[in-house]
């Protein structure tokens, strides 16, 4: 028997008293989804298990600063990753697999704009999910960025922060969050261009 899933107000109650019950439940229904969000970060399951469990530490802990009428879910998902973001910075994998993105570096006018327009998906990101092979493929490619490069990728284009976001949670300066997102897009176009032409 499927168990259904708790209404936000019933939830937000619960964690507000400390229900037991209601933790328990809420847990049970939103560990696999805030699981996926912080694996994409960490790529680590046992690390995701780790930063999950403080996820839902602090979710339990700040329930009284959720504002109320608004949707829970984006509200957790970036407790998720913030939480991921400051284990990441703490924990750097320190065995990372190398890659040389420094060719992929984007060209600049005298004025210090860039000189081609932003690297821009080729592809329609739904057509790509929606071949599981093809999104296999656009998972591991981004999976294999070393995380200075995978992490704003990912904040921009899966989660949908704005530039300005995404250079102050991992605190660097905007040009070269831009830069690295420049990147990081150019090398997974690449690699979904290598295995597409692999494929004909």
């Amino acid at each position: 028997m499927i168990e259904e899933e708790l209404p936000q107000d019933l939830v937000v109650k619960g964690l507000e008293e400390k229900n037991p019950e209601t933790i328990d439940k809420f847990i049970k229904q939103f560990s696999r989804p805030l699981f996926g969000v912080i694996l994409n970060y960490t790529k680590n399951p046992a690390d995701a298990e780790e930063i999950l469990q403080d996820t839902f530490l602090k979710i339990i802990n700040k329930i009284d600063t959720f504002r109320e009428g608004s949707p829970l879910w984006p509200w957790m998902r970036r407790i998720a990753i913030n939480n991921a973001i400051m284990w990441l910075r703490k924990n750097k994998p320190k065995q990372e697999k190398t890659l040389n993105l420094e060719d992929m570096e984007p060209v600049f006018t005298n004025q210090g704009e860039f000189k081609e327009p932003v690297f821009s998906w080729t592809l329609d990101p739904e057509d790509v999910y929606m071949n599981s092979e093809l999104g296999g493929e656009l998972y591991n490619a981004i999976q294999s960025l070393p995380i200075e490069y995978r992490l704003p990728l990912i904040l921009r284009d899966v989660e949908g922060y704005s530039l300005k976001q995404i250079s102050s949670l991992i605190q660097l300066k905007e040009p070269t969050t831009k830069t690295r997102i420049h990147r990081a897009r150019s090398f997974v176009r690449e690699r979904i261009s290598e295995y597409m032409e692999g494929g004909k």
